[in-house]
């Protein structure tokens, strides 16, 4: 598991329900959903963040932004 440290910090950004928020980044998800069309299952991608509040939610790519640069740490 992550420390706290090891996770790129974020802000949430007009998100449905959740406006604009401080936390951090966990990894990306793909879940399914289904299209109406011919009852078709598609897939969407996510973002798994935790809150500052603690909460932890999927987000969709367009409300992320990560406030600082990608820095590889090994």
């Amino acid at each position: 598991m992550k420390s706290i440290e090891q996770l790129r910090p974020i802000q949430v950004q007009g998100a449905p329900n959740i406006g604009t928020k401080p936390g951090y980044f966990h990894r990306w998800c793909v879940e399914p959903f289904m299209y109406d069309p011919g009852d078709q299952s598609l897939t969407k991608t996510y973002a798994l963040v935790e809150l500052v509040d603690g909460s932890v939610k999927l987000i969709e790519p367009q409300f992320l932004k990560f406030t600082e640069p990608y820095q590889n740490k090994k």
